[in-house]
């Protein structure tokens, strides 16, 4: 039988008519996802099922119930208030509803061990869950730009370092490899428990893991738009398998 794998969502609000053609109106809020995580489910035996965000959270359990697993999509940057910072002006758009639940499902998987694999935003959104904080806007920090929008999606073009005894290590079987790279943000102070299982060449934490949990991984880079690349495939093949 095929694993149910909840993926949250983006919200876009009040898109333009030029936005949404001939398939809605003018003004209208939108939920909606990319393709190229449905498939990296599919391509692994799992039953990809979309997450809406909706305004009576503790609902959620009714959804979570039923899933067995769950992966946390990229997105809009993480509201510093959650992580009691003030906003530097360097962040980009909130989406607070989204925090808000995000964070809500996070906790209530880890408390049922249900296997987490988190993306991009998901990898922070794991770490603020977890009492971690994020730098808020990279060059800022001293980071060189990760946002690295010139390459293709399923171009490597960051090299990063992979910790041995991670769950990455035990994927890749090697402590270098490179990956794509679209974000302005990163894992500043880590959250309780989480582990680094890889480091860019800077320093900066671009994936980590729970040990004491079935699967929890969290991961900067976005290895679904890397849809080529079979090693970036079994990421996601460990995680359906984990939820078996």
């Amino acid at each position: 039988m095929k694993k149910i794998i909840g993926i949250s969502v983006n919200s876009l609000r009040e898109l333009s008519q030029k936005d949404v053609g001939e398939i809605g109106a003018e003004g209208q809020d939108w939920q909606l996802l990319t393709t190229d995580y449905i498939r990296a489910i599919e391509r692994n035996g799992g039953l990809p099922i979309l997450i809406p965000n909706i305004k009576s959270i503790e609902d959620m359990s009714l959804i979570l119930d039923k899933l067995d697993g769950l992966l946390l999509s990229g997105g809009h940057d993480v509201n510093p208030r959650i992580y009691k910072e003030r906003n530097s002006g360097k962040a980009g758009n909130f989406d607070n509803l989204r925090d808000h639940q995000e964070i809500f499902m996070t906790q209530y998987a880890l408390e049922r061990d249900l296997p987490i694999l988190g993306i991009c935003r998901g990898l922070q959104i794991l770490n603020v869950t977890l009492g971690g904080s994020i730098h808020q806007d990279l060059p800022s920090a001293g980071f060189p730009a990760h946002s690295l929008n010139n390459s293709l999606r399923n171009e490597p073009s960051h090299l990063l370092k992979i910790f041995e005894n991670s769950p990455l290590y035990e994927i890749f079987k090697r402590d270098e490899i490179w990956t794509n790279s679209y974000h302005h943000q990163g894992i500043n102070e880590l959250g309780r428990g989480l582990k680094v299982a890889a480091l860019s060449e800077e320093g900066l934490v671009e994936a980590a893991y729970l040990e004491d949990k079935k699967f929890v991984l969290g991961v900067q880079w976005h290895p679904e738009m890397m849809y080529d690349d079979k090693e970036m495939n079994m990421i996601f093949e460990k995680f359906i398998d984990a939820c078996k």
